[in-house]
């Protein structure tokens, strides 16, 4: 058979593959696929902490602060209290001596009365619903809602 003509800058590539990629090319595709392939992906996995409902240590919380005034036999005294810690803890903190005995919310040593504000005892154990009705408050497990005043030492004021 003929051949097409040719000029003589041209080559006719006579094998039997000529149609295909010379190798060099193709293993050059290949790699170049393979390396798109092999990019690592940028997965954002949750952080442990978040995983078992824990806050990031670098998470940026601001705790509320509110004034509790607290109505003692020796006169008022005043504290800063954060809304995330109990009202004794922050008052013995701050060299205030108060009543307690269980530090848990099951006994009435450390009774208060509520004359202004809003506090959360939700972790008390010990008083009735009539009890809180009338302001009563185990200062051992109430935490500050609001900016408030309690009376303290009323454990004999509650029977």
């Amino acid at each position: 058979p003929t051949m097409p003509e040719t000029t003589p800058n041209e080559r006719r590539d006579t094998s039997p593959h000529a149609h295909t990629h010379p190798p060099h090319t193709m293993a050059a595709a290949q790699l170049s696929s393979m390396s798109l392939a092999a990019r690592p992906v940028a997965l954002r996995a949750p952080r442990a902490s978040a995983r078992f409902g824990l806050k990031p240590v670098n998470a940026r919380s601001v705790t509320a602060m509110y004034t509790v005034t607290l109505v003692t036999p020796d006169g008022e005294q005043t504290i800063e209290c954060p809304e995330d810690m109990y009202i004794l803890d922050k008052a013995e903190e701050e060299g205030i001596d108060l009543p307690y005995s269980c530090r848990a919310g099951a006994c009435s040593s450390c009774a208060g009365k509520v004359t202004a504000g809003e506090i959360d005892q939700s972790d008390q154990s010990f008083l009735d619903d009539d009890q809180m009705g009338e302001g009563f408050v185990l200062t051992c497990v109430a935490y500050p809602s609001s900016d408030c005043t309690i009376m303290t030492h009323q454990e004999e004021e509650m029977f």
